[in-house]
């Protein structure tokens, strides 16, 4: 458009030009004795202009050649980035194929021309680990750390997770444990160390670090719950945690309970996983001391349902806690663990109408499929065939649709003792068939 304009502008200069030459064309002398020259007026603004636009191109065509070493070195760089960006393309196509070698080599080429070479430093160490060749990935992630240092979090992030995918989980925790140091809000990394914690059976570290998965939301509630009971599980029953003296020892849950922090044995789940242990050893009497100091202090479903598996020589005052609790705390009187413990301590009794009762009211209010079996299996023992059939039914089906919403403690299986065993082995209270969890 511009050019168009000019060719315009200078149309209509030579036309009015031409025109005025038409009624006085006027002259130009030039004089030096003894010459003369005489020219006329349009043809010297003419051969003006002419000399001017040569001028000019001459001095365009002197800038060009001064400028043409940078242009030259810009078209260059941009040659070589755009086969840069060629060559990351194939790379990542090969990632993404699974062509390790392809990628490797690819990722690698013109990297000092490529204008995202951590991605490529990257990749190339994930390329080089498929193919088992971890000496050159540890190299490819250092030299991404020697030439970007700013991004260190993001290097080591990557290099925590390909130790930890190829087995080196140690080696990630290392790392892992010095980025959590720096940056302690970091959610990647947490939730990869939680994992490693869990790999390496450091289930003490595990419940240190439960808390701030909770904090940072690093995992779902339900994930966050399962992470933590199973580090409490395995942390009472570790035998890492003994030390040499107390090897051998048959009171091996006792002693290391006794060996953690206060603060530790304090906490519910920690209780609960302890009485877990005490449960399976036999040991009633020691569980029911420390559910009812733990539920004295303060209510905790899992620890109330706890108390309902402990069959101890002190029923009454069983009795009387839970019912105590139930008025004291009257937002927990219809909550379906404490209304199962109830069932069952009441059964213990051989206060059969009783336990039917709170059975049903703890199934009326969503409570485990174990209520179900356990309903079905006292209605079998004072006669009613029917009814217990019934419950037994919903039992199954509760478990085989996983409708249940209180899964039973440590996934364990159901466990029927028979005639005269009673749920210590002691042949106590000559019940016909009580299902519990082992």
């Amino acid at each position: 458009m511009k050019i168009v304009i000019t060719i315009i502008i200078a149309l209509a200069v030579a036309v009015g030009l031409a025109l005025a030459a038409m009624d006085d064309p006027g002259y130009v002398v030039f004089s030096k004795e003894p010459y003369v020259v005489r020219l006329p007026l349009l043809l010297f603004v003419l051969l003006l202009a002419l000399g001017f636009v040569l001028l000019y191109l001459l001095f365009n065509f002197i800038v060009g050649l001064f400028r043409a070493p940078k242009r030259y070195r810009q078209w260059q760089n941009q040659s070589n980035e755009n086969n840069a960006h060629k060559h990351t393309m194939a790379g990542y196509a090969g990632l993404i194929e699974g062509n390790w070698a392809k990628a490797e080599q690819a990722l690698l080429k013109k990297l000092e021309h490529n204008k995202t070479p951590l991605m490529n430093y990257l990749g190339a160490a994930y390329a080089a680990q498929q193919q088992g060749h971890t000496a050159q990935r540890n190299k490819y992630l250092d030299d991404a750390l020697k030439k970007h240092p700013r991004h260190q979090l993001a290097i080591n992030l990557t290099r925590a997770r390909l130790l930890y995918k190829a087995g080196e989980i140690a080696e990630s925790r290392n790392y892992l444990e010095n980025l959590r140091k720096s940056v302690p809000r970091n959610v990647p990394a947490a939730r990869l160390l939680a994992d490693a914690y869990q790999a390496l059976g450091d289930w003490s570290s595990l419940v240190d670090l439960v808390p701030a998965l909770k904090k940072l939301n690093a995992f779902p509630e339900e994930e966050i719950s399962h992470k933590e009971r199973l580090a409490y599980d395995n942390l009472i029953s570790s035998p890492a945690l003994l030390h040499d003296e107390f090897h051998g020892e048959p009171d091996r849950p006792a002693t290391i309970w006794k060996s953690l922090p206060s603060a530790k044995r304090k906490n519910p789940q920690m209780i609960a996983s302890y009485v877990n242990q005490l449960i399976k050893a036999g040991k009633f009497k020691e569980a029911e001391k420390d559910l009812r100091s733990a539920l004295n202090r303060k209510f905790d479903a899992e620890l109330m349902y706890l108390y309902g598996r402990v069959e101890s020589p002190f029923l009454e005052y069983q009795i009387q806690l839970v019912e105590s609790i139930s008025k004291k705390q009257k937002q927990y009187s219809s909550h379906p663990d404490l209304l199962l413990t109830l069932a069952r301590l009441y059964r213990y009794n051989n206060e059969y109408e009783k336990s039917k009762q709170y059975f049903k009211q703890s199934i009326s209010a969503g409570g485990r499929h174990e209520a179900f079996m356990d309903l079905g299996s006292l209605l079998e023992q004072i006669g009613d065939k029917d009814g217990a059939l019934f419950y037994i039914k919903k039992g199954v089906e509760a478990i085989a649709t996983g409708s249940d919403n209180h899964p039973v403690a440590n996934q364990g299986e159901i466990v029927f003792l028979q005639d005269g065993s009673g749920v210590d082995g002691s042949g106590a209270g000559g019940r016909d068939v009580m299902p519990v969890v082992r």
